[in-house]
C-alpha cells in the first residue's frame, strides 16, 4: 500500500517482550480515502508528515465506525513519490500538545538492545563480542543486529516549584541524541542521563496523554499530565488502495 502521511494524531507506549515500545497514530490517504495508521519504534522516525511511503505487512482493526491499519515491528516503510490526496479530507481530533519549561532535577535513561527477531529485550549484550544469542528465541546473531530502543523519565521543576514527572519516549531521546551529536554515547544510558542533567533548563513537548514527544535545551513554564497504555490487533492486510480496502471491510462487517 502507498499512502501520504497527513499528520500525528497520537502517542503512546506500551510494554511489548518486557520492552516499552512506543507507538504513534498518523492519519494517511491516498486518492481513494483516508485513514488512520499506528507505527512502533523506529517506524517513527522513518516517516515525516506531507511525505508519501510504500507499506507492507499492514494489518486492519475497528475503531467505532472507521477501519484503521495498524503495523507490525516487521513492517517494512519506503519513501516513493507523492501518492496524491482525495478530493475530500476528513480533520482528525488531535489532541494539543503543551511545552514544558525548566530545571531537570531528576533523570533515568533505559537504553535497551531488542531482537530484530523475536523484539525481545535483552539484558546481557556484551559490546565487545561479535555475537550474541538471543535471550528470548535463542538464535546466536551479530551484536551489531541487535536494535537499541529508548525509554525513562525525566523530573522537571517549574517555575513555580511543581516537580512534574514526565515519560521519555524512544523517539524523543532518539531525536536528543541526534540533533546534540550525541553519537558517542548513544548506547550508554548513565552517559545520556549526565548529558541531561547538566542542562541549566530543559524545554520538553509534551502530548496529551502525557508523554515527552521532544525535549532540549529551554527555559521555564508549567504544565501537567498522565499517561495511558493501549494495545493494537488485527487482522492481515493485502496490498490494495484505501478506498478499496475500507469498501471490503465495510461489506465485511455489514
Amino acid at each position: 500500500m502507498e499512502a501520504q502521511v497527513l499528520q500525528a494524531t497520537a502517542n503512546r507506549v506500551v510494554p511489548v517482550n518486557s520492552v516499552a515500545s512506543e507507538l504513534r497514530v498518523f492519519e494517511i490517504c491516498d486518492p481513494t480515502g483516508q485513514t488512520a495508521l499506528t507505527l512502533w519504534d523506529r517506524q517513527i522516525l522513518s516517516v515525516q508528515e506531507g511525505k508519501s511511503y510504500r507499506f507492507t505487512a499492514l494489518s486492519t482493526r475497528k475503531e467505532g465506525d472507521r477501519t484503521v491499519l495498524t503495523s507490525s515491528l516487521q513492517t517494512p516503510i519506503t519513501a516513493v513519490g507523492d501518492v496524491g490526496q482525495p478530493p475530500s479530507m476528513r480533520m482528525p481530533a488531535v489532541a494539543g500538545d503543551q511545552t514544558v519549561r525548566g530545571q531537570v532535577t531528576g533523570v533515568q535513561i533505559v537504553v535497551k538492545p531488542r531482537c530484530r527477531r523475536c523484539h525481545a529485550g535483552q539484558e546481557s549484550v556484551t559490546a565487545r563480542s561479535t555475537t550474541h544469542r538471543c535471550e528470548r528465541c535463542g538464535i546466536l546473531q551479530h551484536t551489531n543486529a541487535y536494535v537499541f530502543t529508548y525509554s525513562g523519565v525525566v523530573i522537571v521543576a517549574t517555575r513555580n516549584g511543581e516537580e512534574l514527572s514526565l515519560t521519555l519516549t524512544n523517539s524523543a531521546v532518539f531525536n536528543y541524541v541526534r540533533d546534540n551529536y550525541l553519537a558517542r554515547m548513544a548506547h550508554d544510558g548513565p552517559s545520556l542521563e549526565e548529558e541531561v542533567m547538566g542542562l541549566s533548563e530543559v524545554e520538553a513537548t509534551v502530548n496529551g496523554e502525557g508523554l515527552v514527544v521532544r525535549f532540549g535545551p529551554g527555559v521555564q513554564a508549567e504544565v501537567s499530565g498522565s499517561a495511558k497504555q493501549y494495545g493494537a490487533q488485527g487482522e492481515e492486510v493485502e496490498t490494495c488502495e484505501l478506498g478499496e480496502l475500507l469498501a471490503e471491510s465495510e461489506d465485511i462487517n455489514a
